[in-house]
């Protein structure tokens, strides 16, 4: 029970320094305002303890200062728990995602244009996740066309080596050939460090 307790707790702490500081500082807040409302409910019954003149009055007034803090204290304790348990749920929601563009950034600087960011239900930044997908997409179509750009251009360079009849011009010819040739296979080279998710062929 308590083992499976621990793994919920920490699947939920996926970003554990992000996630904590929001959740220190929120927390932080959150006392900050209970004390502010707590001691504006309290200050009448404090002032009347320790002003009015009549004793009994000043029991009074005790008296309902110990019965509002006997209830107080509970109620503070129960909202600062519930508090403290859809800030953890929420920074979990927002972290997630995070943690998944992260992984997505790091194969993209790799040249893998394949993961896309998938979040799950609930999550938070949908269309932040819709914009990076629709971005390596669009990235993704563009090496697409280059690499059927570079496989025509090829196509197109083989045709004119094999057209050149003359010696003389097919000398030259193949010399400027094998120049472009150079920088295309330069070109594939860069363009072979990427890994595309759908190649598309132009017509």
């Amino acid at each position: 029970m308590t083992l499976t307790y621990k793994r919920k707790l920490r699947n939920y702490l996926i970003n554990k320094d992000l996630q904590l500081c929001l959740i220190r500082n929120n927390l932080f807040y959150m006392l900050l305002c209970v004390i502010v409302t707590v001691s504006i409910l309290l200050y009448p019954l404090i002032h009347d303890m320790m002003f009015l003149p009549d004793i009994e009055s000043q029991y009074h007034a005790a008296q309902t200062f110990l019965l509002l803090v006997k209830w107080l204290v509970p109620a503070i304790l129960i909202v600062l728990v519930l508090f403290m348990g859809h800030t953890i749920i929420a920074t979990h929601r927002i972290c997630g995602p995070l943690v998944n563009f992260t992984h997505t950034f790091d194969r993209l600087a790799q040249g893998d244009l394949t993961r896309k960011v998938y979040i799950r239900k609930g999550d938070y930044l949908k269309s932040e996740c819709e914009r990076i997908n629709l971005m390596i997409e669009g990235i993704s179509g563009i090496i697409t066309r280059l690499f059927d750009d570079y496989k025509k251009l090829m196509s197109t360079l083989q045709i004119l080596n094999e057209q050149a009849k003359d010696t003389e011009i097919k000398e030259k010819l193949e010399s400027s050939l094998k120049i472009i040739r150079q920088d295309v296979e330069y070109v594939s080279d860069t363009l072979s460090g990427f890994k595309v998710g759908v190649e598309k062929t132009r017509d």
